[in-house]
């Protein structure tokens, strides 16, 4: 026997385990935006690509549709705090950034730059927009990952004992458990 889950507002319960992150974006003016998301998805295939849905309502969503552009920042299971502010504020009346005493810096291939208390950042250029109801469907090459050396393996990648983002998983926040197995499936 099965039960019906409820998916709750904005459909928390679709998320069933996404790194939480940060994206930033920098309009045609010059303005940096912040803002949460746990909508991104990575996308099969020869050219590294993800998928990433923001309502069409946000700032970042007018500011992706400007510039084409953004980066994904993903955060460390001691950034809930900030996560929750970029969250809870716009940032067409608050300056997220100043808020939460975040730190930007170049990226290496896009104008937007990162953040750079997140970890791991991933710079994206848009390659097509879906518009559906309320919500934008963003699809971008990924064309850099970096990652700060407290995460990293020495070796141009991803450390995954040190690895520890924070996860939106069912509408809750949690840090990622132990390894349970290596390689790819």
């Amino acid at each position: 026997m099965r039960t019906l889950v409820d998916t709750g507002v904005y459909g928390e319960y679709l998320h069933y385990g996404m790194p939480l992150t940060l994206v930033t974006v920098r309009g045609n003016n010059g303005q940096v935006n912040v803002s949460t998301n746990a909508s991104i998805t990575p996308l099969p295939g020869d050219h590294l690509r993800l998928a990433i849905g923001i309502f069409t309502e946000n700032l970042t969503n007018q500011l992706i549709a400007e510039s084409k552009e953004f980066v994904v920042n993903v955060i460390s299971d001691d950034m809930r705090g900030v996560a929750k502010l970029c969250g809870e504020h716009s940032g067409a009346d608050t300056d997220k950034l100043a808020l939460c005493d975040l730190t930007l810096a170049p990226s290496a291939e896009i104008g937007t730059p990162l953040i750079a208390e997140c970890p791991l950042n991933i710079e994206c250029r848009v390659e097509s927009v879906h518009h559906l109801d309320d919500l934008d469907l963003w699809i971008a090459e990924i064309l850099a990952i970096q990652v700060a050396q407290d995460w990293s393996d020495g070796r141009s990648g991803v450390d995954l004992q040190r690895y520890n983002p924070l996860l939106y998983t069912f509408g809750y926040t949690l840090a990622r458990g132990p390894m349970v197995g290596a390689g790819s499936l």
